[in-house]
């Protein structure tokens, strides 16, 4: 105990005997006939002026103040807090009691799926702390790793936590994962009242012998072509924070080949990432015109117009960005640039089909001024990079998925990136006109109780001559609200997303279909550089889990919408509308945490249904 606080109590001590002396001391006065008794104290006392109370007043100042000093000293002689050891807790898929309790084939299939399971090696964990032994303890990074964590898709009902203080100030931490089944299957299929069919199926092993390595393969076919790919992602790679990917895809017309190596932001707080990749991509994708344009036959007609016309691009890029703020503000900025180089030819043939039967003269697409004129040729584009994130996150079960838990930032988040585009740093598309380009992505959560509202805006453009004045803009609205138990929740969602576009070019236009908003349309059904959807859901989550796997759940749904071209008869009025209902699964051991969506659904009109669809993507 330190010298401060020992002399404080003796104060203490001290204090009181004065005080029983003085109490003991005081004169009796106001007896007649007897002198008043005197104190040995009170000479000094009479003499001084000084009163019994304010000896004492002075006394326990004196100890408060020398008790706050001693505070004050005990306080400077802690130790500051750091990081102490880190102890690892994984669990298994299954737990020992979730085996025993099961009956049957459920519990032969947990017993299988744990033994087959490679749990998570502690080294593949420990690299993705965001904090060292020895370095100032600081609570956010706890929570921030967790998030990490959970966002690497192999891990389950994570948890960061400080567990004791040593003496010494070092903070030990626990972290305590559950593992998920890491092979993921995501599936596709939709069939549309034409009796077309798309399919897809992708596999992927998403923690590849316990090491955090991804490797998948998919195969796929729609009403043009048949697919296969595969890909590779290891987070790691020669002990260093380097990210590598390589995508390989074979289609009967074509193939994408794509390599990326980045450096990327970790934490919020990292000094810089960097990314490089390049691609080379060759295919037959839909062109899509207007119907009232030089290939069309009615401006007013409801279903779009495509022509499959071959395609090849390679290109590569570099970027780098920079945290500008102290560690720890508030809101974090960073900027940075890159360059991205890519060279593009489309081709016209003297007579191209035309999704409806006929062929078509298409050369004008290709003339000067023409829009494939823009996308043909070599394009430059340096830019400048500007990002802006906050700190503040909350986590949530039942907004987006059926289940896992969520992490969803409530600061909003803005990216942009600008340059010039043109003939002047090296470009023909375009004819090398002059073209400043300018993306940007941003992003805003907003929480009140058990609701949650999103809005999030996408939009490129590019500015110049009238031959290269271009905007693609994309609105999405959300709100997602719980009624009733937490476990077992209401689920109210609404989804409203709007764009806009203008001098699109047909690989760019605005597409809606069944892959996209509306299920009883064709695949493809509409397009145009105008594009209106929504989606209003009423959804119940039961307290079931089908096998222990997957939340159930099921929903009612309405949806409508509308694409067009500016210069077609059609506008919001023409819009298709909808409703049906379904099953929702929301696995919960799986690290495939998309809602896989079972729904039947009619068109309000009476002309399609019921559309079968089975989907794992996409919000709505």
């Amino acid at each position: 105990m330190g010298v401060p606080i020992l002399a404080a109590r003796w104060l203490a001590i001290f204090n009181l005997l004065i005080s029983l002396c003085l109490n003991a001391a005081k004169p009796a006065w106001g007896l007649p006939g007897r002198r008043p008794r005197q104190p040995r104290l009170s000479g000094f006392v009479c003499q001084y002026g000084i009163t019994a109370k304010t000896v004492r007043r002075t006394v326990l100042t004196a100890v408060a103040a020398l008790a706050a000093a001693g505070g004050a000293a005990a306080q400077e002689a802690a130790p500051p807090l750091r990081f102490g050891d880190v102890r690892f807790d994984t669990r298994p898929i299954f737990s020992a009691r979730e085996v025993e309790t099961a009956q049957g084939p459920v519990r032969l299939m947990r017993r299988l799926m744990n033994g087959l399971h490679t749990d998570t090696r502690e080294r593949v964990l420990r690299r993705e702390l965001l904090f060292a032994k020895g370095q100032p303890f600081d609570p956010a990074l706890l929570e921030e790793t967790a998030r990490n964590l959970r966002a690497l898709g192999f891990l389950n009902a994570v948890e960061v936590v400080a567990v004791d203080t040593t003496a010494s100030g070092a903070v030990d931490v626990l972290v305590t994962t559950r593992e998920s089944w890491s092979l993921s299957t995501a599936l596709s299929y939709s069939l549309a009242s034409g009796g077309q069919q798309r399919w897809n199926i992708k596999v992927a092993e998403s923690n590849f012998l316990g090491y955090g390595v991804t490797v998948g393969a998919g195969a796929g076919a729609d009403e043009d072509r048949s697919w296969w790919n595969v890909w590779y992602r290891k987070r790691r790679i020669f002990g260093r924070p380097l990210w590598f990917g390589l995508d390989w895809s074979q289609t009967g017309d074509g193939h994408v080949r794509n390599v990326f190596l980045s450096r990327p932001l970790f934490a919020l707080d990292d000094a810089r990432g960097i990314d490089a990749n390049v691609w080379d991509v060759e295919a037959r994708p839909r062109w899509y015109l207007s119907n009232a344009g030089p290939a069309g036959l009615d401006p007013a007609a409801e279903v779009s117009l495509y022509s499959r016309l071959p395609w090849r691009e390679t290109g590569a890029e570099l970027q780098g960005i920079w945290r500008t703020t102290a560690r720890g503000a508030p809101r974090i900025w960073r900027l940075g640039g890159g360059v991205r180089v890519t060279e593009a030819d489309w081709r016209v043939a003297p007579l191209d089909e035309l999704s409806d039967g006929r062929d078509a003269d298409l050369a004008w697409l290709a003339a000067p001024g023409g829009p494939m004129a823009r996308e043909t040729g070599v394009r430059v584009y340096p830019f400048a990079w500007m990002q802006t994130v906050g700190r503040r996150w909350t986590e949530a079960r039942f907004v987006l998925q059926y289940g896992p838990q969520e992490d969803l930032p409530l600061d909003g988040s803005l990216e942009l990136k600008a340059g010039p585009a043109g003939g002047a740093v090296g470009s023909t598309t375009a004819d090398g006109e002059g073209v400043l380009r300018v993306e940007g992505t941003a992003q805003k959560w907003l929480r009140a109780g058990r609701s949650f509202g999103m809005l999030r805006l996408w939009g490129e453009a590019q500015a110049g001559g009238a031959d290269v004045r271009t905007h693609r803009v994309e609105v999405l609205g959300a709100w997602l609200a719980q009624t009733g138990a937490a476990r077992a929740p209401w689920l109210s969602r609404v989804f409203v997303e709007a764009a806009h576009g203008a001098r699109l070019a047909g690989n760019r236009a605005l597409v809606l279909g069944l892959d996209r908003g509306l299920r009883t349309l064709d695949f493809d059904g509409m397009a145009g550089d105008r594009l209106v959807r929504w989606n209003a859901e009423q959804g119940k989550v039961t307290p079931w889990e089908v096998l222990g796997l997957f939340r159930l759940g099921g929903a009612v749904h309405y949806a409508g919408g509308c694409a067009w071209w500016r210069d077609e008869a059609r506008g919001l009025a023409d819009a298709r509308h909808e409703a049906g209902f379904g099953l929702r699964l929301g696995p919960t051991r799986s690290a495939n945490t998309q809602v896989t969506r079972i729904d039947l659904t009619w068109s309000l009109d009476g002309t399609e249904g019921p559309v079968l669809t089975a989907v794992t993507r996409g919000l709505f």
